[in-house]
């Protein structure tokens, strides 16, 4: 019996290391046939290496790289907490009782899984709401490597196979930054938006060393968040501090995740 074919192989492009790796990857035909394109999902809110890189991605491979929005998160969070609904980023919180926790994330199903899909479904020329053809189905490959391979998990879409080609080819973070070495190819930085609760202090410290206008942005977001009388109050950093009076150190907070929004969330 012969596999029925994919109307499309899809690649998830994140514009972090392993989804980055893949893509050059199978741009050589590492993994077989190319993809037929890769998307992008920009939030609005992402930062400026990331957006350099995936124009460098576009300029390198040979197969298209479509970006697709959802609308600005950036902006949206300010509207929802001014409003006092619900923030789909899981930032920091601390109550009126003093009592910390963490918001529910719905993010990437919002502005990554959700907008990815349904530019799927234009690229294969459907409507918003037709049906999805009955027995088809779009291969979709996801950016997760090996040392990550607990958050591997079907689409949410029934018409969506993922395939994860750095498993099949037993590969790991560290394995994806040394293919790299030898090759004419820029190495990635860590794809995340701006505003991500989920950075180290490493990273926080790089932006504020290394693109004072991004954390300057991030600090005064980080500040209106909390302009208003709600008794749960959302924060960016763990400590649930000013961000600008936060002492970043390496170890203070955890990396939840170690490299990209696509893969760690979008799954």
């Amino acid at each position: 019996m012969i596999d029925k074919k994919p109307l499309a192989r899809i690649l998830s492009l994140g514009a972090g290391v392993q989804s980055s790796t893949m893509a050059l990857m199978a741009d050589q035909g590492a993994f077989g046939e190319k993809p037929t394109a890769a998307i992008f999902a920009d939030t609005g809110w992402e930062p400026k290496p990331v957006i350099d890189h995936l124009n460098y991605l576009k300029s390198k491979l040979s197969f298209p790289v479509y970006i697709c929005k959802a609308g600005n998160l950036n902006e949206d969070i300010l509207k929802a907490t001014d409003n006092g609904k619900f923030v789909s980023v899981p930032f920091f919180t601390i109550n009126d009782k003093g009592k910390k926790g963490m918001g529910r994330r719905q993010c990437t199903r919002e502005y990554k899984i959700t907008p990815i899909a349904a530019k799927i479904r234009e690229l294969l020329g459907m409507k918003k709401y037709a049906r999805f053809p009955k027995g088809e189905f779009v291969e979709t490959w996801v950016g997760i490597s090996t040392d990550e391979v607990f958050r591997v998990k079907e689409s949410r879409f029934w018409w969506q196979k993922n395939r994860w080609p750095l498993i099949e080819h037993k590969m790991s973070r560290e394995d994806c930054i040394e293919w790299y070495s030898g090759k004419d190819y820029k190495t990635p930085a860590k794809s995340s938006c701006i505003g991500c609760p989920y950075h180290d202090d490493s990273f926080w410290l790089d932006m504020k060393n290394n693109r004072p206008d991004e954390f300057e942005a991030a600090v005064i977001f980080d500040k209106k968040m909390r302009d208003n009388d709600h008794k749960i109050k959302n924060y960016m950093h763990r400590s649930c501090k000013n961000l600008d009076e936060v002492k970043f150190k390496d170890d203070e907070q955890l990396d939840l995740f170690n490299n990209e929004c696509e893969g760690m969330c979008g799954v």
